[in-house]
């Protein structure tokens, strides 16, 4: 009796680890995907089942069912969808590849960033952006002065992080 009662949890057991894998409505590949996760940030797959992901990684075949469809992305990039309500795009984009002020905590290290920035411009570049908060170096006001010297050859408007101030040579 006692060898029937664990061959029974065994089989238990066995059919539990092989349930089958419910198929996806639709399988993405061939993509790169952000995944905002820093132990996986980056997948090539997914698989979506009623609105929801199943799995997210290289190889998603198992999910892959008779009525699944499946997108190639030849490549494009997927981001989790965004949540903000209040985001400005074109300007968050471009203060991303301009000079980064938001975490400048020195009135110091506020002009060496932008010195730095703005040696390697073309002269005449615009150098907007900044995205710079007083509040860190004691909630002095950075002036026109500090940054003159340093940026002689580009025109420069910077905002503070919450856009309501900016700084202009």
């Amino acid at each position: 009796m006692r060898n029937f009662l664990l061959l029974s949890v065994l089989c238990i057991v066995i059919a539990a680890c092989s349930a089958p894998i419910t198929p996806a409505d639709l399988i993405i590949k061939n993509a790169v995907i952000w995944t905002t996760n820093q132990d996986q940030p980056r997948a090539t797959a997914m698989a979506i089942s009623e609105g929801k992901i199943l799995a997210i990684g290289d190889n998603v075949d198992d999910y892959l069912g008779s009525k699944t469809a499946v997108i190639d992305t030849e490549g494009h990039f997927i981001t989790p969808g965004f949540i903000d309500t209040h985001v400005h795009f074109i300007t968050g984009g471009q203060n991303l590849s301009s000079v980064q002020l938001r975490d400048a905590a020195t009135k110091e290290i506020f002009i060496k960033r932008i010195a730095d920035f703005a040696r390697a411009q073309e002269p005449g570049m615009w150098i907007i952006g900044g995205d710079w908060d007083h509040k860190l170096w004691g909630g002095e006001l950075p002036e026109k002065e500090w940054i003159d010297s340093v940026t002689q050859n580009n025109p420069i408007l910077l905002n503070r992080l919450d856009g309501h101030m900016a700084l202009a040579n």
